[in-house]
């Protein structure tokens, strides 16, 4: 029974499906971003691989966490040491994200021949895009395992990551509640995760785009946008949080990692 859930996890067809779906949602929102004049060819590439890898991830990893075989797994972590029941779900978490890790690498070595990006943010694109995948679906683990339903993990990661990056738009309403946003402006863009973007590419400042500009009022006050590695950073550490979760919810079941 491992062995065909393994081979099936692994089979070639999942991957490929993987790359057409991520490389089609990829294509739709590179035109959205280049048709609104978000940036330029390689910003809205990147920004395109950002929004592909926060969408297919979470799936993803709720779809794998429910797939496997309950009464193994539990006899599994039974097993094992209280600090190494964490192992499996780790196990599985990577295995769930080796198809996106495919379309990572591959849309990362294209926008090299397609767009002007440098080597050096091609790179730093490519570190942010693997982490965010591995942060991503441990949220998408969490939702599915507490949900017990991929899709409705899937949506539950979703409504964080509409928050988290929505939330410069919210402080339009609140303004006129708020006599000064400036503290919490910082705060927000450490958690918005399409920051890292911004930082990578040094002339792409969304929120003074003609688009947004009146959607949010964050042009009218000093900021700066967060390193790419602190986006990152918080980002893991909600990956981290999620997966740890995830871990004390399997661990209080008699239900494997799986279930």
């Amino acid at each position: 029974m491992n062995a065909n859930i393994e081979t099936r996890r692994f089979n070639t067809e999942i991957i490929i499906a993987t790359i057409g779906i991520a490389s089609l949602l990829q294509w739709l929102t590179y035109q959205m971003l280049i048709h609104a004049k978000i940036g330029a060819s390689a910003e809205s590439f990147a920004l395109a691989q950002v929004v592909v890898v926060l969408f297919v991830s979470p799936y993803l990893a709720a779809t794998n966490i429910l797939a496997g075989n309950r009464s193994d797994g539990s006899a599994l972590l039974l097993s094992l040491p209280p600090f190494s029941h964490a192992k499996p779900l780790l196990i599985q978490l990577l295995i769930s994200q080796v198809p996106l890790l495919c379309w990572i690498f591959l849309s990362t070595g294209f926008s090299l021949f397609v767009t002007d990006i440098s080597i050096g943010k091609s790179l730093a694109m490519l570190v942010v895009l693997v982490l965010y995948s591995l942060s991503a679906g441990s949220v998408g683990m969490w939702g599915g395992r507490v949900l017990k339903d991929a899709i409705f993990g899937m949506e539950l990661t979703y409504c964080l990551w509409v928050i988290l990056i929505g939330s410069a738009f919210l402080l339009k309403p609140l303004d006129r509640y708020i006599d000064n946003p400036q503290p919490i402006i910082q705060p927000i863009l450490h958690l918005n995760p399409l920051i890292a973007v911004c930082n990578i590419f040094d002339g792409l400042d969304i929120f003074r785009n003609p688009l947004l500009y009146d959607l949010t009022p964050l042009p009218d006050y000093v900021f700066s946008y967060p390193t790419w590695h602190v986006s990152c950073f918080w980002q893991l550490v909600i990956g981290a949080c999620c997966f740890l979760w995830t871990w004390r919810l399997c661990r209080s079941s008699s239900f494997a990692p799986g279930y």
